[in-house]
């Protein structure tokens, strides 16, 4: 299904984060403890800004420490002591080659690093925009070949009418490109094919093809793929509100009605199936550590995963890398 894996992706160097909500209650003890699974290094440092985000910052199970107090150590090892006695013949919470890893139902994906891989290789920003494309087709292969019910990637954010003009004019003609090419096999694959984000502001004809691509796969149910364009997680969460306000003022519902659950029915994620609407993993790429205002709701009790990959690097192996990094979490 996918491309094979080189040899130089074992050392891909993804970085743990448990999920924001799951892991509050490590932040009690006033400082997060970050593991980098390449090195094993452990190290302590105090919280700082957002609360939430930075208690995610705690070392992931089963990791070792090449340098802590005994008393890290002593707590690492009885860690670990628990990780294999709930998988026989595995040490330190790691996945057995061979064995099959765990799948999250939802993957969602901040796919960052284009412009830096061009950059590395001497090309303009547009060669790593184009390269990018063929990461996105590698990922919805391998989430297809995996049984993955849903991804939702992050293709234009808000902050992304910063960039120049040219360069943004290019973005939208690649995505335009990029809808026209891929529908036969995106159609192919059985893959559904929805949009979030305000879609105002974005060229017509790139809105018509949007529309020709969600027309098209309405009936496809093997992937839910989700893409996120001109999307801002803090507007979205604001739309909801209003929209929850509205039905308020119009007498058709009572502000004590208004829970999480009816919050959520307002969110655009609301077209996503209910029962694979929240990630069980978000994947970012090219190094940075942070949501940049990307589903902050649907993400409270996702697994994150960071890796230096470049986005147009994203292989097969990379892939897999995040699976047997998800398959060692205790959910």
């Amino acid at each position: 299904c996918c491309p094979k894996a080189s040899e130089a992706r074992v050392a891909m160097g993804f970085r743990a984060r448990g999920s924001v909500g799951a892991s509050l209650q490590d932040a009690q003890s006033g400082g997060t403890r970050c593991t980098s699974l390449r090195s094993g290094a452990v190290q302590t440092r105090p919280s700082r800004g957002h609360p939430r985000l930075e208690a995610s910052r705690r070392a992931f199970p089963g990791t070792r420490p090449a340098n802590s107090s005994a008393s890290t150590s002593a707590s690492v090892s009885l860690r670990e002591a628990e990780l294999r006695d709930r998988r026989p013949g595995l040490e330190g919470g790691e996945v057995a080659e061979g064995a099959a890893l765990e799948v999250p139902r939802h993957l969602a994906v901040i796919m960052d690093g284009n412009y830096r891989w061009a950059a590395e290789r001497g090309r303009g920003g547009e060669e790593g925009h184009s390269a990018g494309i063929g990461a996105l087709r590698r990922l919805v292969e391998c989430s297809v070949s995996h049984g993955i019910e849903a991804v939702t990637v992050y293709a234009f954010s808000v902050d992304n009418w910063k960039r120049g003009e040219a360069e943004r004019r290019f973005i939208f003609s690649l995505f335009e490109t990029c809808l026209t090419t891929e529908l036969p096999e995106l159609l192919g694959k059985g893959v559904r094919v929805r949009f979030i984000g305000d879609r105002a502001a974005l060229p017509a004809s790139l809105r018509g093809l949007m529309e020709t691509a969600e027309s098209a796969t309405r009936e496809k149910r093997r992937l839910h793929l989700t893409i996120a364009i001109n999307y801002s997680a803090r507007e979205d969460l604001a739309a909801a509100a209003r929209a929850a306000a509205r039905e308020v003022a119009a007498g058709r519902m009572d502000p004590s009605e208004i829970d999480e659950g009816v919050l959520e029915g307002f969110l655009s994620t609301a077209v996503i199936p209910r029962q694979c609407r929240q990630p069980d993993l978000l994947i970012r790429t090219s190094g940075e550590e942070r949501l940049s205002n990307f589903l902050l709701w649907e993400l409270a009790y996702t697994e994150l995963c960071f890796t230096d990959v470049k986005w147009p690097d994203f292989d097969e192996g990379t892939f897999r890398e995040a699976l047997r990094e998800y398959s060692r979490r205790e959910r």
